[in-house]
């Protein structure tokens, strides 16, 4: 009677505990609170091929502006002074200094390093290309070289034939001035075109074209300013010049680029 009694409790007692364990609620700890499981951002997905290459490009481009900064005397505000202030560049102009240009033609090669990445970035957004980054850059670097070499032998003809030698020094500096400005200015775009994940590509690129746009608009007015307050260039010849070296290479370039 006793063995038959203890096995009775024994069995009473495990099924208090199964029930017990199923009755009993399990709270969760993550539950009541104000965190939001989710966020509003839309993640763009970038292009893994030519990541690599980009970033390789910008490193250079910035060890050389470290370099300059750290070796020039105040080259960078130098060139945003000029580029908003006629007055300065034309007064800068006059001024023969070897280090400054020397400085500025390094600029100039690192601008025009990227206005290509820039391009090279910006173009498999409007058209298909089958090329790689790499070539890509090389190509438009290219092109883009060979268009500013063509645009200064040909002032620096029109300057020796009507002997224009002091208003093509000013024409030259402004242009090499702003071409900096621009390169300046569109290096950190490139940087957000190729690795930022949350802005829109095409709000990059029309920063950047709109960046270009006014610059080069600043250069024709200094051109055309330069051109005015000279009486050894004519209307006629103004407009020969305008035709044949600011419109003409801009559409070979929108027909290059489309």
């Amino acid at each position: 009677m006793q063995d038959l009694l203890t096995d009775t409790l024994q069995t009473q007692l495990c099924e208090d505990s199964v029930f017990a364990m199923v009755e009993t609620p399990i709270v969760s700890l993550f539950k009541g609170h104000q965190l939001q499981p989710e966020n509003d951002f839309s993640y763009i997905e970038r292009a893994v091929s030519g990541g690599s290459f980009g970033f390789f490009i910008l490193f250079i481009c910035a060890g050389i502006i470290l370099y300059l900064q750290r070796n020039s005397d105040g080259i960078f505000s130098a060139i945003v002074k000029a580029s908003f202030d006629s007055n300065q560049a034309n007064q800068d102009a006059r001024v023969e200094n070897a280090q400054r240009s020397r400085n500025l033609l390094i600029i100039q090669i690192v601008s025009s390093i990227s206005i290509a990445l820039f391009i090279t970035g910006a173009l498999p957004h409007f058209s298909q290309t089958k090329f790689f980054k790499s070539e890509l850059f090389f190509s438009v670097i290219g092109v883009l070289l060979i268009a500013i070499v063509f645009k200064r032998v040909v002032l620096w003809l029109l300057a020796q034939l009507f002997n224009l030698s002091s208003e093509f020094r000013l024409h030259r500096f402004n242009l090499s001035v702003l071409f900096s400005a621009t390169g300046l200015v569109l290096l950190p775009l490139s940087l957000l075109l190729f690795y930022s994940t949350q802005i829109p590509f095409m709000l990059i690129i029309y920063v950047g074209m709109g960046v270009g746009i006014f610059f080069y608009l600043k250069g024709l007015q200094r051109g055309i300013s330069v051109a005015v307050s000279s009486t050894a260039i004519s209307t006629l010849h103004l407009f020969y010049y305008f035709c044949a070296l600011e419109i003409l290479p801009i559409f070979v370039l929108l027909r290059f680029a489309l």
